[in-house]
């Protein structure tokens, strides 16, 4: 059984349940910490988190005063709700209009066994330049079986061999866990989560939203983006 973020109170918990935009917890046990006496593992408070982005995939224009980052895992039915129902809205009014990049980091969650591999299947078709088609479509349909992975390569025109050559790579955990680890050490303990900050090269250092809702999103991200004055140049948020 999934939990939602606990800082939601019970009507924006239907709010962010219409919108599809909650959020899975770690369990305890995982191997990201020890659980908490009767509870679940949690991350350390950080103030002021800060995260690399360095060479990970983004959409949006690189020179956009905002980036966010989100933290995914492709198991994670709202992670795969929040690409479906509210993602595009943000995508049309901020990505695409220049505003904002947006960047995809990985964290499994533990108890999810599909979660890795597709993690790997797009980071494979990311070497053919298909990343986002390949992160798209699994998110989509939720078909996360190899062979699944092996239909949408097809779909995509990716070359077979090379493709099912990288996914049998060693190393894969390795970055994985990596993943996990950086997620963590900004504060994230469950998924969907997004960090939302001013762009500043390949780090971002800004605020975590957890599970929000369109309008409580929007409003973190109209807090970073500049002021347009039609008089004059742009100008920062207050």
């Amino acid at each position: 059984m999934t939990s939602r973020w606990t800082t939601i109170g019970a009507g924006a918990v239907l709010l962010a349940m219409a919108m599809a935009a909650t959020a899975e917890d770690l369990p305890a046990g995982s191997s990201l910490g020890e659980p908490a006496p009767g509870g679940m593992a949690r991350p350390p408070v950080v103030t002021a988190p800060e995260v690399s982005i360095a060479g990970q995939p983004a959409l949006g224009a690189p020179e956009a005063p905002v980036t966010v980052v989100e933290f995914m895992d492709y198991e994670c039915a709202y992670c795969q709700a929040f690409a479906k129902a509210t993602f595009p809205a943000l995508k049309a009014k901020y990505v695409d209009t220049g505003r904002v990049r947006w960047v995809a980091r990985d964290f499994p969650l533990p108890r999810h066994p599909r979660s890795r591999p597709a993690a790997v299947a797009a980071a494979c078709a990311g070497e053919q330049g298909t990343f986002w088609p390949m992160h798209d479509g699994l998110l989509a349909n939720g078909l996360l079986r190899d062979a699944d992975f092996a239909a949408r390569a097809q779909e995509l025109g990716l070359d077979a061999g090379a493709f099912e050559a990288c996914r049998a790579r060693a190393g894969h955990d390795t970055w994985l866990d990596a993943a996990l680890a950086a997620g963590r050490d900004v504060g994230v303990a469950g998924t969907p989560s997004f960090l939302v900050g001013p762009t500043r090269g390949d780090t971002v250092r800004g605020r975590l939203l957890r599970g929000p809702d369109l309008a409580s999103f929007e409003k973190a991200l109209e807090k970073y983006l500049p002021v347009v004055d039609p008089t004059g140049p742009a100008k920062p948020a207050p």
